[in-house]
């Protein structure tokens, strides 16, 4: 028994994980509340637990607050174009209910082609922001390029909040339940089993020389990506 509440037992590990997801979880809540900061309360959400999947990340407050002060500026941004291009595409696609009917279905196959590419590139711009360093044009690119290069895994990320979200408003039950556990843990939970996916795709166009290096905080990339077929996974 006494074994079974040692520091190092799996149990204490596996209690001390979910105790630092909740509190990550409530300091991205808090930093996104201003709405404006909610980019970069996302990418440090992302850079620390891309560290806590590879055991890297001790201080999980500090490393938050680093993390969100160091990308602040870009990850705002980032966060302001992709919220203005979100509204875009949502007045787009309720405009195309105006249309006759067949120009109508076509127009919303054509918005329904770019909400794909806009959740492909959302769902990699502010984990790409959090382990590279390159600048806002490099980042757009880039976090499209690796989600066409790597759909399978792009797939899995969109899907799998977007399947909890849906979960979660099933039924009256689940949305308390639910709405709950998003407040107290769902955000970072989400972000880190992502994070398991972001650390093996990334780990394709991060600098072969610098894998030994002591803790990197970001990775500074090429403007264009190697070729992710010649690339081991990690």
């Amino acid at each position: 028994m006494n074994g079974l509440f040692n520091l190092d037992s799996p149990i204490m590990r596996f209690l001390s994980k979910v105790c630092d997801l909740m509190i990550l979880n409530v300091m991205c809540i808090i930093c996104c509340l201003p709405i404006v900061t909610a980019g970069a309360s996302i990418t440090a959400l992302y850079t620390v637990t891309m560290k806590m999947v590879r055991g890297e990340e001790s201080y999980i407050f500090k490393g938050f607050l680093k993390a969100f002060k160091e990308n602040f500026k870009q990850s705002t941004i980032i966060w302001l174009i992709m919220a203005v291009l979100g509204i875009f595409v949502f007045i787009d696609y309720q405009a195309a209910s105006l249309l006759p009917e067949n120009m109508s279905n076509l127009f919303r196959i054509l918005i329904g082609a770019l909400i794909i590419f806009y959740l492909m590139v959302l769902s990699y711009i502010f984990p790409y922001t959090a382990r590279f360093a390159n600048n806002i044009k490099n980042i757009f690119k880039n976090s499209l390029l690796i989600a066409i290069l790597n759909l399978p895994w792009t797939i899995l990320v969109i899907v799998f909040p977007i399947a909890l979200g849906f979960l979660t408003f099933l039924t009256t039950t689940t949305l308390v339940y639910g709405s709950m556990l998003w407040m107290l843990l769902g955000f970072a939970l989400v972000a880190y089993v992502e994070s398991m996916i972001f650390r093996r795709v990334f780990a394709k166009y991060e600098p072969a020389q610098e894998e030994d290096a002591k803790d990197p905080d970001q990775y500074t990339v090429p403007e264009e990506l190697p070729d992710s077929s010649k690339s081991d996974n990690a």
